[in-house]
């Protein structure tokens, strides 16, 4: 027991009051909280959830609009295609996002949904709370 006592005693006391050496600058760089999104990725957003939303809500319907919405969603998604700022890879760049990851969830949330009989019921609400106006129009 002396033996662990003097492991304990040998360290000087002063250390424990002296400064860490990590500034605080570096600190709060790495551990704050970004509180607002600036304007820009606040549209980014809003597009990305759009898309996913319009994905997800339109999925196997008949309606010429809400069909366009669909594959209109599907293909910004599924494309590669970076060159343009508001790409689906540029958007999950800029929001700290894995497009690859992503995509995979969407795919496995489509596969999902496919494969039930009747998948409509079982979607999951939509990201906006929207009253929707049927129409019944014809497709041309």
């Amino acid at each position: 027991m002396n033996h662990f006592l003097a492991q304990q005693s040998s360290i000087p006391v002063s250390s424990y009051s002296e400064p860490d050496i990590l500034i605080s600058h570096e600190y709060f760089k790495v551990f704050r909280q970004k509180s607002h999104f600036a304007p820009e990725e606040k549209l980014m957003f809003a597009v990305l959830a759009d898309a996913i939303e319009c994905f997800q809500k339109y999925l196997g319907v008949n309606g010429c609009r809400r069909r366009k919405l669909f594959l209109q969603a599907e293909a910004w998604i599924y494309s590669g295609d970076s060159s343009w700022p508001y790409s689906f890879e540029n958007i999950c760049e800029v929001l700290n996002i894995n497009p690859k990851y992503l995509r995979l969830g969407l795919i496995q949330w489509r596969v999902t949904h496919e494969s039930q009989e009747n998948p409509r019921k079982n979607r999951r609400k939509t990201l906006r709370y929207q009253n929707t106006v049927k129409s019944n129009r014809v497709c041309i």
